[in-house]
């Protein structure tokens, strides 16, 4: 798996409304699998999740993960990448879950939604593989 930057030709895709299917590692030691919204900075992958999901509990045991990215309108077009949580930042405002809702929905979240513990996910990125 390269460790330089990822291509110029996968940005449009972290840069897309596609899903990110992320993997983590349950207590177990199996995989786990979960469709997530996702932002990418150019240098980060930014996720949000909420506490009590096992998506949560995998990544504060261990911060490793795998997310893969399919392009709709080319599935033979693909990202996979592998990286670390480096920063789990606890929110209850919406201001970052609404970055993501405008993304995938156009509008913001519902103003029920704030106050709920969230944590921004920063993933710093050690490998890619993709075609």
């Amino acid at each position: 798996m390269p460790k330089e930057n990822i291509p110029e030709r996968f940005q449009p895709l972290l840069a897309s409304t596609t899903l990110g299917h992320l993997a983590t590692i349950d207590e177990a030691g199996n995989p786990q699998v979960n469709p997530v919204w996702f932002l990418w900075d150019g240098t980060h992958l930014l996720l949000s999740v909420k506490a009590e999901t096992v998506k949560y509990r995998n990544l504060r045991r261990r911060p490793a993960l795998a997310i893969s990215f399919v392009d709709p309108a080319n599935p033979h077009h693909y990202l996979e990448l592998r990286g670390d949580v480096i920063e789990f930042t606890l929110y209850r405002t919406l201001e970052f879950v609404n970055q993501l809702s405008r993304k995938y929905t156009g509008r913001d979240m519902d103003p029920a939604q704030a106050g709920l513990e969230r944590y921004k996910l920063t993933v710093t990125i050690r490998s890619w593989t993709g075609q």
